[in-house]
């Protein structure tokens, strides 16, 4: 590596190297760093000049960090999380400073106890100067952005166990199978519904679940749609042409309009955990600390 010491240019790279790889690529970090896609390239191209390495791959087929790239940027996520550290412990521990990336699944908010806004008000009124950008992605995107320093926090449904990740559980979901008012099925009294009945019609597969991590009810099932997420499958559900889970709080709306129907809840029904993940060898920075705190408050309260 070239850079034998780092200077105030070298954190201003590699902040822009940190927001472009955070963001997945030059154009979706335009916006956020509020420059031009050139002026960006000229920056991420100084770096590594400086550093002597190639960071980076772009092109027609889109944008993607190197191996050194990807050691860059964990070790630059490091570095600037000690900064912040020093800067609060400067500025006095009641005072958060720094940046806050957090990653939420879909659906969370019409949860009738856990409330992710509430959380992030009882931070806002604490004494910071913390910017917080909030994220919503499927699971396995969630699981991604925790692994490569995106994102401090998650907060969703992991069907899988990852030993570079840290669980802590958030709250529960109780998912039921629904149709919709356009389908075969939602005027077919309970007593005429067999598994065998439900399982002759068509599926929307959750697409963050995969085969084998499906109950032994649901493998009989004809999957010829899926979706990574919550709204996709409710999308699904009322065009009449599928059934799916969907959590009961979520379609809640839908059931008090006659436009879905849970079936056979007896048979189909279960609960779901939801839980905060965190890399595990990931530094901490003191406003990540306190939102995880206060996170940890809310499913106590839940």
């Amino acid at each position: 590596m070239a850079v034998r010491s780092i200077s105030n240019v070298d954190l201003k790279l590699l902040s822009v190297f940190r927001t472009v790889a955070r963001c997945g690529g030059f154009s979706l970090a335009q916006t956020e760093l509020n420059v031009s896609q050139a002026t960006i390239s000229i920056h991420i191209k100084n770096l590594e000049t400086r550093l002597g390495l190639t960071l980076c791959q772009r092109g027609r087929s889109g944008f993607a960090l190197t191996e050194d790239g990807q050691k860059v940027y964990d070790a630059s996520n490091a570095l600037f999380s000690h900064i912040e550290d020093f800067k609060s412990l400067v500025l006095g521990y009641e005072r958060l400073v720094g940046e806050l990336q957090l990653a939420i699944i879909d659906n969370t908010v019409f949860h009738p106890s856990f409330q992710f806004g509430r959380v992030i008000r009882d931070f806002g009124t604490l004494k910071h100067s913390v910017d917080i950008t909030v994220h919503v992605a499927p699971p396995n995107q969630l699981e991604q952005m925790v692994l490569s320093s995106q994102v401090h926090i998650g907060v969703g449904f992991f069907p899988r166990r990852l030993s570079q990740l840290e669980y802590h559980p958030a709250f529960e979901s109780d998912m039921e199978l629904y149709c919709s008012a356009g389908h075969p099925l939602f005027s077919v009294p309970d007593e005429d519904l067999s598994p065998d009945v439900i399982a002759q019609h068509p599926h929307a597969q959750r697409g963050y679940v995969s085969f084998d991590q499906l109950p032994d009810n649901e493998r009989a099932f004809i999957y010829t749609a899926r979706a990574q997420n919550i709204e996709g499958l409710a999308h699904l559900i009322l065009s009449g042409q599928y059934l799916a889970f969907l959590p009961v709080h979520y379609a809640r709306n839908w059931l008090g309009t006659g436009q879905m129907r849970s079936l056979l809840p007896s048979s189909y029904a279960y609960t779901s955990l939801y839980e905060i993940i965190r890399r595990k060898s990931a530094a901490r920075t003191p406003a990540e600390k306190k939102f995880f705190e206060l996170l940890q408050a809310q499913e106590e309260a839940a």
